[in-house]
């Protein structure tokens, strides 16, 4: 196959052209693009004629992905039709996927022309990489350099440039490297809740719709949740654990993208029945809080209900298929309360989201749709539970660009919802929770009585967040429809291969975070994701806790000869945390001790840490970015009523700025004080609002002394934290004594008359 003109144009322009001339550079991709769409179609027509469909399929797709989402000869090769003026996926289309014999001598030559057209590809892509890259624009730069590694995997020069742009082995823009990490945020977060066991008290006495009713019930307690309900002891304990797990995982959904530390809009009790007669007795208890329309409908239509108890909102459901669909209620539930959305479209999007990553299904939908019909194909479609089927229908709305307007989900009830629309709610959902989750209830508040078309959404939405939705869905269709290597590093554990060498040693290092989340949930921050560090402050530091360790056994071993002991590497204290032994408990409670390094552990807009287990320390790679908050009140540490909090700290542990104001009152930092209890603003402070903080604390009615250290200003890099405060006892605290703290904020966070509320925890 001889090297067309076109391409050798583009070559040699690219190489005589100015750094400067960015239109040059789109226009030499553009006829890059023109090639590569005539050249697949070329190869797949041909291996199609040799009977080799799957790898012909390939190519096709390969073309929408990456150089012609609307080819129309594409897509009608890979199943869909044209319905007006959109492409929709068509189930009455034969689409072969697998290849079957052809003719070996003319499948020689095809695969001879399609290693031609590789090279002709990986020359062009190479040569557009180098103009981009010039012009200093990484995005376009990248997609490049990732198609130059598509037909050349080793090539150097591009696995250079993407090392730049680089996390547990992706390359990718900047874009892309949020929603990887975002990711391994969000499934490190679920992969900790599922392990985590929360205490589950019985409740005694009964519950009241249920007593009245007649009907034999039993009831279980969490710190947050009721549960009541008809199903076995084992099935609500499990409903409470859920619970729990469902709220701290809210937590880690919206964090502090909303520019202030999330708090939960609602959390609601649960009520739980197995069998209709049950669900009709309850609802016929509560008739006065339904007109006669209204309680038919919950009778007959739906298996969920809010019912008012004791001037309380309650969930109340009717599950039909035991213990997995009342664990996708709960779960759905609580995250849907504590965001607080109510447009139908992003609430039950949500709502799968939630349950998909929780359980990889989905079980429950605000109505049943057997009879709804699919937009992409226009027949009887059963929406099936399983999230792969739902990213596979998304992937296929995304390259036909059939899906519905974002714009159009939030003016939908979800009685009316096709299985497009119920996936795109989904998918949507599922967009923003990795990219901007904030604008979740932007988008929510821009749907009211006096807006009710697509595009008067739209500009309300623009008008309140700066953002266009129908460049956000070409965003989302890009993410869905042209991100396959994405979402394979999305989809990858961060431990590795389970029958992978390094897997143990992931394993170890995993635990760490662990350790870590157990104090960010107790402490009600959103537990974060776990990747193995791999960071140069990480590695030094676990080689300086080896190298201790040798020098001191070589001194003890000679003790009248010096030893010169190893320098601290210069990223501890500032990107890195470490600390000596084996035992993740041990390290955290060390850590915890210093007031700066708290601030790290708990902020609650932290998504990712990086840890690594060596065979004498632990190292914590704290580079990962945060989202610091905009305003709104601090968090504290302790949080009110929590439980089991260490009561002691040596004064040496608690860093230089607590060491010198402890000094000043006589202590040494040998002696031991009272645990810090510290303030958390998430954010940098002015001087003069931090100034005005202080500390009030009472063991009963005894006020207890101790310093107020205000972590701003100069100093050691680990002993600055913006907008820290915290307060040193002089004295350690009592084992099982409640303490209560009135803390001082800046009156400019308060409302009028609205106090910083107290807050009291008891010592472990």
């Amino acid at each position: 196959m001889s090297r067309p003109l076109a391409l050798f144009a583009l070559l040699t322009g690219l190489a005589a052209l100015p750094a400067q001339d960015a239109a040059a550079v789109a226009a030499q991709e553009q006829q890059l693009e023109v090639r590569a769409v005539a050249g697949l179609h070329a190869v797949a027509n041909e291996y199609q004629a040799q009977k080799q469909h799957g790898k012909a399929l390939a190519l096709r797709r390969e073309l929408l992905t990456e150089y012609a989402g609307g080819n129309e000869e594409a897509l009608d090769k890979c199943g869909f039709s044209k319905v007006g003026d959109q492409w929709r996926a068509d189930p009455q289309k034969l689409v072969i996927e697998k290849d079957l014999k052809g003719d070996a001598r003319a499948l020689k030559k095809v695969d001879k022309q399609w290693a031609d057209l590789q090279k002709e590809l990986l020359a062009g892509h190479r040569a557009v990489a180098e103009g981009w890259t010039r012009l200093g624009d990484a995005s376009h730069a990248m997609r490049q350099w990732r198609r130059v590694l598509r037909f050349a995997p080793n090539d150097k020069r591009a696995m250079d440039v993407l090392a730049t742009q680089r996390f547990e082995g992706f390359s990718g823009s900047d874009e892309e490297l949020g929603l990887l990490r975002r990711e391994r945020s969000i499934r490190g977060a679920v992969d900790w809740l599922l392990r985590k066991q929360f205490e589950i008290k019985k409740l005694e006495g009964k519950q009241p719709l249920f007593e009245k009713a007649g009907i034999a019930h039993q009831g279980f307690r969490s710190e947050h949740f009721a549960v009541w309900g008809t199903l076995s002891e084992e099935h609500l304990r499990t409903v409470a654990q859920h619970s729990e797990r469902a709220l701290l995982f809210a937590h880690t959904l919206l964090g502090t993208y909303e520019g202030k530390a999330f708090e939960p809009a609602r959390v609601r009790d649960i009520m739980l029945v197995g069998d209709e007669a049950s669900y009709q007795k309850v609802l016929d208890q509560c008739a006065d809080q339904f007109d006669p329309a209204r309680l038919a409908f919950l009778k007959k239509d739906v298996d969920l209900a809010y019912l008012d108890v004791g001037g309380k909102s309650v969930r109340f459901y009717k599950t039909n298929g035991g213990e997995p669909e009342a664990l996708d209620q709960a779960v759905r539930g609580v995250v849907q309360d504590a965001i607080g959305v109510l447009s139908d479209g992003l609430w039950e999007g949500i709502g799968h989201a939630s349950c998909g990553w929780f359980f990889g299904r989905t079980l429950t939908y605000m109505l049943e749709q057997q009879n709804s019909k699919t937009v992409a194909s226009g027949s009887q479609q059963m929406l099936v539970p399983d999230l792969a089927v739902w990213s596979k229908i998304a992937e296929q709305s995304a390259w036909a660009k059939s899906d519905t307007r974002t714009s159009q989900l939030v003016l939908i009830s979800a009685a009316r919802f096709t299985v497009e629309q119920r996936v795109k709610a989904w998918a949507v959902v599922d967009y923003f929770l990795h990219w901007r989750p904030e604008l979740l209830r932007e988008l929510d508040l821009s749907q009211t009585r006096e807006i009710h078309s697509p595009p008067e959404v739209e500009t309300e939405f623009q008008r309140r967040t700066s953002q266009s939705l129908p460049v956000i869905d070409e965003q989302w269709r890009a993410y869905w429809g042209k991100s396959e290597e994405l979402h394979k590093a999305m989809a990858s554990d961060p431990l590795g291969d389970p029958k992978g060498k390094e897997r143990a040693v992931r394993e170890q290092s995993r635990a760490i975070v662990d350790a870590i989340n157990e104090a960010r949930a107790a402490a009600m921050r959103g537990p974060v994701g776990f990747h193995y560090a791999e960071d140069v402050g990480s590695l030094a530091a676990l080689q300086y806790a080896d190298e201790l360790v040798s020098a001191e056994q070589a001194q003890a071993k000679k003790p009248k000869v010096p030893v010169p002991m190893p320098v601290l590497p210069a990223a501890v204290g500032k990107t890195t945390l470490w600390a000596r032994g084996n035992k993740p408990a041990e390290a955290l409670e060390h850590w915890l001790c210093r007031p700066v390094w708290r601030d790290a552990l708990l902020h609650p807009g932290r998504g990712l840490l990086g840890a690594r287990q060596g065979k004498n320390a632990f190292a914590l790679d704290l580079s990962d970015p945060v989202v610091p908050t905009k305003d709104g009140f601090p968090v504290c540490w302790p949080r009110h009523q929590q439980m089991g909090v260490p009561g002691k700290a040596l004064v040496a542990d608690l860093g230089a700025r607590a060491i010198e104001a402890l000094g000043k009152v006589g202590k040494k930092p040998t002696d031991t004080v009272g645990m810090p209890l510290s303030l958390h603003f998430a954010r940098a402070m002015q001087p003069l609002d931090l100034g005005v903080v202080a500390a009030t604390v009472y063991r009963g009615n005894q006020r207890l002394e101790g310093v107020l250290v205000r972590y701003l200003g100069e100093g050691d890099a680990d002993d600055v934290a913006d907008g820290c405060v915290a307060f040193v006892p002089l004295e350690p605290l009592e084992s099982g004594a409640e303490i209560e703290v009135t803390w001082t904020v800046p009156p400019l966070l308060l409302k009028k008359r609205e106090p910083f509320p107290a807050v009291r925890f008891l010592v472990r």
